[in-house]
Formats: structure tokens, C-alpha cells, sequence
């Protein structure tokens, strides 16, 4: 591919350094009055805070298809294939077939700080916080097995003392979906999940601490070092949901990225993105699966060395500045590497890392108006910039059909 991402930052990297830089020259000011560059004034704070919200019902699967978030879920048949313990019972025993359908819904507020050490050099943080809730319906239907109204919680389960029978030998009904639940979360069937249904969860994500450095600048463009790290203090997921998705992974990374942005004249103006995130081994606690198995013993829970997929993110966005306003359009490519998780006892944890290979192709459109120079002429108390923006995923692997909107408001003091 001759014009992949790696190709067009390297291209811009021998044109920005086969000319002289002057480091007394100011940056472009279009860049400055848009906010395009998170680079504070020497000895100034500046301030970012950002809301974004996304709502997905739809997933691209391995194969970069769509199909519903809820489909390793819905129209199931829970058969011997899912509960092993139903072959006793012949081939054509089943609890019943599932229905489900689920709903994400993520709301995340960012703040960015950063202190101007010098004219070109920002330190600084970034804090996120958010929401995100699954909304679950969860039914079934049909059934030839039940709960054996002999059955004896005191005593072992086993042949003389069976949890479930066929209907007409004891039970006079299929378990329902209120049963499946109940299979679902009684230790007596060896599972202890949490309950299908709609799950909400709240808290802080992972902080970054890092710096910008503008190394390149002239008054037609400028190019930014970006470099810092992400502290994994976010809560890890419940290994007994099969439904809790995290506010952040809550691994420790490093990021890295470059920021090139020129303008092209006549108030058009081009920005180039370029970062990688290194993630660094960490522990978590999961339930492991063998390839194929929808529900997982609890027995099989472990404490596991964990080592997620490192990830790289590019844009490429060509903006339009009218007066105060500035229109955009920017092509977004993420693209991330397989997991990998070790156990201590040499358990196969294939299954935890299939699928965890992923990209996504995004397009975002965004509007941004500058109040700089309505705060230079006394006009407003602030000097505020504030965008709007909104971002689609066309095409994606293991990622999910996903719109984003994002509000940003931008401030230095």
C-alpha cells in the first residue's frame, strides 16, 4: 500500500527538515486560534474539557462484518453443547432457545491540563471519568427440561439427586427464563455468574502525565512530539459478568505521537496524527474458556499474567477556516494488536486472545469556533474555543458500529 498511514508521516517528516527552521518564528495561527495545538502560553495554563457520548447495538465481527451486539447470546439453543450435564437426558434435551438483544450506551467527560514550561514545551495531565451502562432483555423460549421438585439442596447433586429432569418425569414445566437465570447464578450449578440483565457502571479512568514539544515551526507549519504515560488505576471488569464492558482497560501504557499541521492557504489547512500506545504486562483475574465454550465453570477462574495488544491511531484532516469558524473533515485509522494472557499453572488461554486483533476506519466532521480574538477586543471574559464534532466508524474488525459525539471546550488562564 503505497500511501499507508507509516508512508505519509515519513513523507512529512523529509519535507518538514528539508528546509531550515527558524526557532524565533511563531507558530501557524490558525493552529493557535483553533486549538489545534494543546500548547500552552509560556508560564499559562491551559485547560480542555471534553464530553463524549456513544450508543452501539451492532458490532464488525472477525470476519469485518455487522452483526448484533447480542448475537453470541440470542437464539441459543441450550442444549448439551452449552451444559454439558444435559447429555444424560439424550440428544434432544434442552433448557430452551435464548432471546437477547443489548444496547451500550458511554458517556466520558476528559480534562486536560498543561502548563507552558516554555513557548513551545506544555507538561501537563489528562483525567477521565465516565459511564458506561448495557441495557439487557433477556427471555427464552421453549424447553423440555425442568427443576426436579425432589431435589435435595442439602445433599450432593448427582445421579440419586438430580437438579433437573425431563419435563413429565417430575417437572411439569421447562425452567422458563426466570430458570435459566437461576442456573445462571446459584452455586449449586457450578457457574455463580452475575444475572443477564442491564448493568451500570461508573468511575474514574486511566490518567495520562505527559508533554508536548513543538520542535518544528515556522508561520506555515509546525510539527509537535507528544509523549507520556497512562496509569492503569481504572477498576478491572467482574470476571462474573458477561456483560460489564470497563470505562478503560486499566493497564499502565506509554504513548507516543507526532502532530503535523500546515497551512495550505486561502484558509485551508492540513493536520497529520500519528501515535502508538505500548502497553505494559499486567494481572488480572479471569474466567477461562475453552475454544467454543458460551458459559465457564467458575472453577476455572484464574489469577493470569496479562499482556494487551499495543495499538496505533492516525489521522489525516483537512480543515476550512471562515472568520472565526473553522469546518473539518478528518479520516481516522485504529488499528490494534492480539492479547495475550499467561497462566501460572500452563492453563490454555487461546480463547481469552481470540479476536482481540482489531482496526477500525472512522470519519470524523467537526465545527470549532475561536473566541480569541473576541477576548483580545474585550468582548467576552474568556478566551474560549469550542468544537463540536462527531465521528462514525465505517468499517472495523472485532470493533463496534460505533458513532461518537464529542464536545470540546478549550480555555487558557
Amino acid at each position: 500500500m503505497l500511501f499507508s498511514p507509516y508512508h505519509i508521516i515519513f513523507y512529512v517528516f523529509i519535507y518538514c527538515f528539508s528546509s531550515a527552521t527558524l526557532a524565533s518564528e511563531s507558530a501557524p495561527l490558525s493552529s493557535v486560534l483553533h486549538g489545534l495545538e494543546f500548547i500552552a502560553p509560556e508560564n499559562r495554563w491551559a485547560a480542555r474539557i471534553e464530553f463524549r457520548e456513544n450508543n452501539y447495538t451492532r458490532m464488525f465481527n472477525q470476519n469485518a462484518s455487522k452483526q448484533a451486539l447480542g448475537t453470541p447470546f440470542d437464539r441459543v439453543n441450550m442444549d448439551s453443547t452449552v451444559f454439558p450435564d444435559l447429555a444424560a437426558f439424550g440428544p434432544g434435551a434442552t433448557l430452551s432457545e435464548t432471546r437477547f438483544n443489548t444496547r451500550v450506551n458511554t458517556r466520558r467527560i476528559e480534562l486536560t491540563m498543561g502548563y507552558g514550561v516554555t513557548k513551545d514545551l506544555t507538561v501537563g495531565f489528562i483525567i477521565p471519568y465516565g459511564e458506561v451502562v448495557t441495557r439487557a432483555k433477556f427471555s427464552v423460549v421453549g424447553g423440555n427440561i425442568g427443576f426436579n421438585p425432589a431435589f435435595n439442596p442439602a445433599q450432593p447433586a448427582g445421579p440419586t439427586n438430580p437438579p433437573l429432569l425431563p419435563v413429565g418425569l417430575g417437572p411439569t414445566e421447562p425452567v422458563g427464563t426466570a430458570g435459566v437465570q437461576h442456573i445462571l447464578t446459584d452455586p449449586a450449578f457450578g457457574l455463580e455468574y452475575e444475572p443477564l440483565a442491564t448493568t451500570r457502571w461508573k468511575g474514574l479512568g486511566d490518567p495520562t502525565v505527559g508533554l508536548l514539544w513543538r520542535f518544528h515551526k515556522t508561520a506555515s507549519d509546525s510539527l509537535i512530539l507528544g509523549t507520556g504515560v497512562r496509569f492503569g488505576v481504572a477498576d478491572d471488569i467482574n470476571p462474573d459478568s458477561l456483560l460489564q464492558i470497563p470505562i478503560d482497560n486499566g493497564n499502565t501504557d506509554y504513548r507516543i505521537r507526532l502532530e503535523y499541521f500546515r497551512d495550505l492557504g486561502t484558509g485551508f489547512d492540513l493536520k497529520l496524527v500519528a501515535e502508538n500506545t505500548y502497553q505494559f504486562k499486567d494481572h488480572v483475574t479471569r474466567r477461562i474458556p475453552a475454544t467454543g465454550e458460551l458459559l465457564t465453570a467458575v472453577t476455572n477462574k484464574e489469577r493470569l499474567s496479562r499482556r494487551l495488544g499495543n495499538y496505533r491511531e492516525y489521522d489525516i484532516g483537512l480543515g476550512k477556516t471562515l472568520g472565526n469558524w473553522r469546518m473539518a473533515g478528518t479520516w481516522h485509522r485504529y488499528e490494534k494488536d492480539a492479547d495475550k494472557y499467561i497462566s501460572a499453572i500452563g492453563t490454555n488461554t487461546a480463547a481469552l486472545g481470540a479476536n482481540t486483533e482489531l482496526y477500525a476506519n472512522q470519519w470524523r466532521a467537526s465545527l470549532s469556533w475561536s473566541g480569541i480574538q473576541a477576548w483580545m477586543d474585550a468582548k467576552i471574559a474568556l478566551p474560549l474555543i469550542i468544537q463540536l464534532e462527531i465521528q462514525n466508524t465505517y468499517a472495523a474488525k472485532n470493533f463496534p458500529d460505533v458513532q461518537d459525539v464529542y464536545l470540546q471546550i478549550t480555555s487558557f488562564f
